[in-house]
């Protein structure tokens, strides 16, 4: 069989992995929007590396959109196979995609709006999808449990591991009999921390002969040494308490803002939070906290003490969602002492960019970036320290503190990804593809794992590499 790499290679977005079987069965283990490549992902000059008519099945490991995204072209461009994945991930799936269409639908009418009756407005490419063609990729959703083999057809099954990152999120074992034996190959999706909020720990796969797994930080070890608590209260007191000013955290809004949410309620519940208002803007975060307390099950055991005690992980009096503009509206006009969460986590588009361009020249206010931010982002031009930044063809000079924590980052560090990694070893791994990352965090994880004396090949593929397993 043959494993091709078609996303995630040698960078972070765009997941997409193709195992296509000896006799010819395709699987494509997720299809993500590539962020590095976002300006050209257009329906005009967008299109596969492949026949999406040619693909059997998707494997989808999680919701976010640098790995599910793509799914609704894949439809429109002819996939006629089904999409497996776990019941949580279908259903906060269902809200991003959706959100991904009216985000392009929106960006769409803004250009022409501003092409006007120029002859600009005809080279103005059309969305990728639109939301029939969501709706369309919903409909061939289907759902599987953890730790149940689910088998494709006589010689193939798939199984889905608990991998930690995000409520639903799976890694994907596929066993092939033929007659030579039977190979396993697994494939991590994005992994969990060891201590992450809300969620379990990722589970290692085991007797696997390939292993597919991600390395966003497989050469540093996160910095943030304080449990979340301690560290989100550190912030809060800087600048909600000593200077009254305004804490603005641009976060993700499936995950991370769940995350720093239930941490704010547990020190509210603590009596330790200031009597100062929370407040999440971000529509997409409204509607999908809900799926949290639906798949009860799969959160970890402190939150589910948490939940049985205090009847919701995220409420409390002074938390405020925000879902409609003119709810938002309004808090632009809020000038008292506060915390705002809002979308998206890398300060790219969203309504994050106003809280930010509204705080930025403020002294007493601190924009928290709370997460990994990819190169050329706004979110990673406001923490190289400079002194002034463009916003929109705007320039504003930065006079609010700009702060960095990793404490709710979801993904493992250097350290986790080769625990990981080691605890799927065994005599029969012949080879380690490392996926998910840039470059340099990918050299960094092939030399840890190389000066630790693993047994296994390590292998960094290049994007359309293509490996007979």
């Amino acid at each position: 069989m043959k494993l091709t790499f078609w996303g995630a290679a040698k960078q972070v977005t765009g997941s997409m992995h193709l195992l296509t079987l000896d006799k010819g069965y395709k699987i494509l283990v997720d299809c993500g929007l590539n962020y590095e490549q976002k300006k050209l992902m257009t329906e005009d000059v967008f299109s596969f590396p492949f026949n999406p008519i040619d693909i059997d099945l998707v494997v989808l490991t999680h919701a976010h959109i640098d790995h599910s995204g793509n799914l609704p072209a894949l439809v429109h461009q002819g996939f006629q196979g089904q999409i497996l994945c776990t019941a949580a991930t279908a259903d906060l799936t269902k809200f991003l995609l959706f959100d991904s269409a009216n985000i392009q639908w929106n960006e769409y009418k803004q250009k022409l709006h501003k092409a006007g009756k120029s002859r600009k407005r005809s080279f103005i490419s059309k969305p990728i999808y639109t939301e029939k063609n969501v709706q369309q990729t919903l409909e061939r959703f289907v759902t599987l449990d953890f730790d149940k083999r689910f088998n494709i057809n006589s010689t193939t099954s798939i199984e889905f591991i608990e991998a930690g990152h995000l409520l639903g999120a799976a890694s994907v074992v596929v066993e092939v009999k033929n007659d030579k034996g039977v190979k396993r190959i697994g494939f991590t999706g994005d992994l969990g921390r060891n201590h992450a909020e809300l969620i379990r720990i990722p589970i290692a796969m085991k007797n696997l002969n390939y292993l597919v797994t991600e390395t966003t930080y497989g050469g540093r070890n996160h910095k943030s040494s304080e449990n979340s608590e301690d560290e989100l209260m550190k912030f809060i007191e800087e600048t909600c308490v000593k200077v009254r000013g305004r804490l603005i955290i641009p976060a993700f809004s499936v995950g991370r803002t769940q995350a720093i949410v239930h941490t704010i309620n547990k020190l509210e519940k603590k009596g330790l939070l200031p009597p100062v208002k929370v407040f999440v803007d971000s529509p997409l975060a409204v509607k999908t906290t809900h799926v949290y307390t639906h798949h009860y099950d799969l959160l970890n055991d402190e939150a589910k003490q948490f939940l049985k005690e205090h009847g919701s992980l995220f409420d409390f009096d002074n938390l405020f969602w925000i879902d409609n503009l003119d709810g938002h509206d309004e808090l632009m006009e809020y000038k008292d002492s506060c915390i705002i969460v809002s979308a998206a986590g890398m300060v790219e588009g969203g309504r994050i960019q106003e809280h930010v361009k509204n705080n930025i020249q403020n002294p007493f206010s601190t924009i928290l970036i709370a997460g990994y931010c990819s190169e050329g982002t706004l979110g990673h031009r406001l923490l190289q320290g400079q002194k002034s930044i463009s916003i929109k063809g705007r320039d504003y000079q930065i006079y609010s503190k700009i702060a960095h924590t990793d404490v709710f980052s979801s993904h493992p560090d250097k350290d986790e990804i080769y625990n990981y990694i080691k605890a799927c070893e065994n005599d029969s791994l012949k080879k380690v593809f490392l996926v998910h990352g840039d470059e340099g965090n990918l050299i960094a994880m092939k030399e840890t794992l190389e000066e630790r004396r693993f047994k296994a090949e390590i292998d960094i593929p290049e994007m359309g590499d293509e490996f007979t397993i």
